[in-house]
């Protein structure tokens, strides 16, 4: 069989990947029956020579090209005519993929995709005969088409429920809330952390306390709260949330960069509202950040107008600058909150 994966999460891609190879067989034996192409270091008539070879002791073949369609692509499309030595390796390489022997799996993975407007996709003429393209030989079945997306920010809770399950390990909701938050659509480090978490648990379900204490970007969260203490010039609330992050050894020009971080993406935000935009996720995506972030953000920003969120970054950068000229680190970052609570 051959596959086509278009723009593939590197994370899924490699575990089809996986799955593929562990159908070889005896893991030895598939070793010896896997090869890789590298684009730039292959041809069409490479590719179509290591497919058509004899399994050695096994009953299939495994052939991994990464990149060579979106280089054959370029090639083709910066050629004048379709004469050309780059249209003849397509057309030998599309005519050659339909008459593989059953026993050659082909994955051909292409991280950057291919150009669907153009001849590799869609076909051409060479000379008097029609050399079908990929879109046409996915059509036919003679080519499956895996598109292995990294899902979206509402999908992925579902999706780390689903890793949790096939672990075997009972993970509770919130905690499954957090992880989305404080990882993102990292899938590799996702699976990670609940390897992590679920060694922690021992058997029990993991909770919110579990992820706050082992994962490692849950000091962002933590910030949210102080700037959630600001916002609300809520001094109490702010110095609590100062002293969780102090007892988690932060330290203090970690916190002063991280909160200024945190009013910087508040100003982006309240300026992507100010246009109009009132979606977390559209916000998201037009300020490059993650949806929990803006989400907080977005409640945060309602408490400033721009003027006082300009006062408050100055008054960052002049306890920045007293840090840097021999003041008390702790003392200023104090000195801040009380600023910027009053």
């Amino acid at each position: 069989m051959i596959y086509l994966f278009l723009k593939p999460d590197e994370y899924l891609a490699a575990g089809r990947l996986a799955q593929l190879k562990a159908a070889l067989g005896d893991p030895e034996m598939a070793d010896l029956n896997t090869s890789e192409q590298v684009a730039g270091q292959t041809s069409a008539a490479g590719l179509l020579g290591q497919a058509s070879m004899m399994p050695f002791l096994a009953a299939r073949r495994l052939i991994i090209a990464r990149g060579y369609l979106q280089r054959l692509d370029k090639r083709m499309a910066a050629s004048k005519s379709t004469d050309s030595a780059a249209h003849q390796e397509a057309a030998q390489l599309l005519e050659g993929l339909q008459t593989l022997p059953d026993t050659a799996d082909v994955v051909f993975w292409e991280e950057a995709g291919v150009d669907k407007r153009r001849q590799l996709w869609k076909g051409f003429m060479a000379g008097e005969q029609r050399v079908s393209g990929l879109q046409a030989l996915v059509k036919a079945g003679a080519i499956k088409l895996e598109e292995w997306h990294t899902p979206d920010s509402k999908a992925l809770p579902g999706w780390i429920q689903r890793q949790a399950k096939a672990k075997k390990t009972p993970i509770e909701g919130r905690a499954v809330m957090m992880l989305a938050n404080y990882v993102g659509t990292n899938l590799r480090q996702l699976d990670n952390e609940l390897d992590k978490l679920s060694a922690y648990a021992r058997g029990r379900a993991i909770t919110a306390d579990d992820v706050k204490l082992l994962v490692s970007d849950a000091s962002e969260a933590l910030i949210w709260d102080l700037t959630d203490g600001l916002s609300q010039r809520n001094g109490r609330k702010a110095m609590r949330a100062l002293y969780e992050l102090r007892r988690g050894d932060a330290n203090p020009f970690y916190l002063l960069t991280m909160i200024a971080r945190q009013y910087r993406i508040i100003i982006k935000v309240k300026e992507a509202m100010a246009q109009g935009m009132h979606n977390e996720y559209d916000i998201a995506k037009a300020v490059k950040e993650s949806p929990y972030p803006v989400k907080k953000a977005m409640a945060q920003a309602r408490a400033y107008s721009f003027p006082a969120l300009e006062q408050a970054m100055e008054q960052m950068l002049e306890a920045d600058v007293a840090m840097k000229t021999g003041a008390n680190s702790e003392t200023e970052i104090d000195l801040l909150v009380a600023r910027l609570t009053r």
